[in-house]
């Protein structure tokens, strides 16, 4: 293991488990680049080229394989949502496939027909069926991820992939969980969980990022300074949660009041997101003691959480995720979790008491990419696996590329 990069430590993401050197490159220069298709229990492969939908007994779900290209998740189940006029739990998907890239998975919907379906450019709806009950995470196995990475050094990438072979990869929450041009949305989860709306808009509003647009470097600028209006006038329309958040502080209502007029599901994006860096600092703090498994480790036995000295070998080492209703056992973990909080002057309860509450939970410490094959020729390295759900492809990309600015990399 070797330290990560300024950027990463930012988000609680400490160390490499490769020691190779950076061997450079850069990911999604096209959609393209990026292949994402979801497999369901059973290993039932959702592929871009054509895919079976799981038969059940006929019902009011109509499943969907739906295929997008350079296509964000959360907009597309929005303009599905408001254009079918479906409530929340309505509209049910297995996960959230990244933006930039083509990505092939299901999702269902309450009560609708195929015809109903709005044209949405990069959307295609390759097939339908009807099923008593809808596809939903715990449905989801993992996803199958094919990655070209363009202008890298192919003797260092293929070096390191084969030791991505023998090495337990850490199972940190990857940069998509927080951002790479503006890494924030850990930053806004707790100042969400510390009740503390001022810091809010000053993450939201005063922290400007070199990678940003100048249009929304000088819409933030004025929105710091308190001029909702002008700042409003500004804003990209693309930029939803800044948006709602200048129209209400412009139309005088109170700092939570305003917070409150972002839509719920996006609240609940930046507080997973301060869940995934109080894991991700958890991590880099077991991970300095070693990868063997301790007696006073946490197993993962069933769906109980035990000391590994009582599980007789059996068992995946997890530690908790921070949140409303995890209990936690007298552990390392424990321990951990103890310090951590500490530091950042919080106690569990406090999840609990925020408008949008988040429930803890625990994740495994390691991952092992299943099924990994690459190739590398004239600088292009092509790289496939499947990870389980919940596990980000950047946990591999990572490791190859090392990169010290991610967004200049395509991350």
């Amino acid at each position: 293991m070797i330290p990560a990069p300024e950027f990463d430590r930012s988000l609680g993401i400490e160390l490499y488990m490769t020691d190779t050197e950076p061997c450079g490159g850069r990911i999604k220069e096209r959609p393209e680049d990026f292949i994402v298709e979801e497999v369901l229990e059973g290993g039932h492969l959702i592929a871009i080229s054509g895919a079976e939908l799981p038969r059940s007994r006929p019902g009011p779900w109509l499943l969907v394989h739906v295929v997008k290209r350079d296509v964000d998740t959360l907009k597309l189940i929005e303009e599905l949502r408001k254009t079918l006029k479906l409530k929340g739990d309505e509209i049910k998907i297995g996960g959230i496939k990244d933006a930039r890239a083509v990505a092939s998975h299901v999702i269902s919907l309450y009560k609708i027909r195929p015809e109903d379906l709005p044209r949405i450019p990069g959307v295609v709806y390759k097939d339908f069926a009807y099923a008593d009950a809808p596809i939903t995470p715990a449905r989801i196995e993992g996803n199958k991820f094919t990655v070209v990475i363009r202008e890298t050094d192919c003797g260092c990438a293929l070096k390191t992939a084969e030791l991505l072979r023998n090495v337990p990869i850490a199972n940190y929450y990857g940069y998509q969980r927080f951002g790479t041009i503006r890494p924030t949305s850990h930053l806004l989860g707790r100042a969400l969980v510390k009740r503390d709306p001022e810091e809010f808009l000053n993450v939201m509003f005063c922290k400007i990022f070199e990678g940003e647009s100048e249009l929304v470097k000088e819409a933030r600028l004025l929105a710091c300074r308190g001029d909702y209006d002008k700042a409003l006038e500004k804003m990209p329309k693309s930029m939803l949660e800044e948006r709602a958040l200048l129209k209400a502080l412009s139309s005088g209502q109170s700092l939570w009041n305003a917070i409150a007029a972002i839509p719920r599901n996006i609240l609940k994006i930046y507080l997973e997101a301060y869940q995934a860096y109080l894991f991700n600092r958890m991590l880099s703090l077991r991970l300095r003691e070693g990868i063997a498994t301790m007696p006073d480790d946490l197993v993962m036995l069933g769906n109980y959480p035990i000391l590994a000295s009582h599980a007789g070998g059996a068992g995946i080492p997890v530690l908790p995720v921070p949140g409303a209703g995890i209990v936690v056992p007298e552990s390392r973990a424990r321990e951990y979790l103890r310090k951590i909080l500490r530091e950042e002057g919080l106690e569990l309860q406090d999840f609990a008491a925020v408008r949008v509450s988040v429930s803890g939970s625990y994740r495994r410490v390691f991952v092992e990419p299943r099924d990994l094959a690459y190739s590398c020729k004239g600088g292009e390295m092509t790289i496939s696996f499947i990870l389980p759900r919940g596990s980000y492809a950047t946990l591999i990309l990572r490791e190859i590329v090392k990169p010290r600015t991610p967004h200049l990399h395509g991350f």
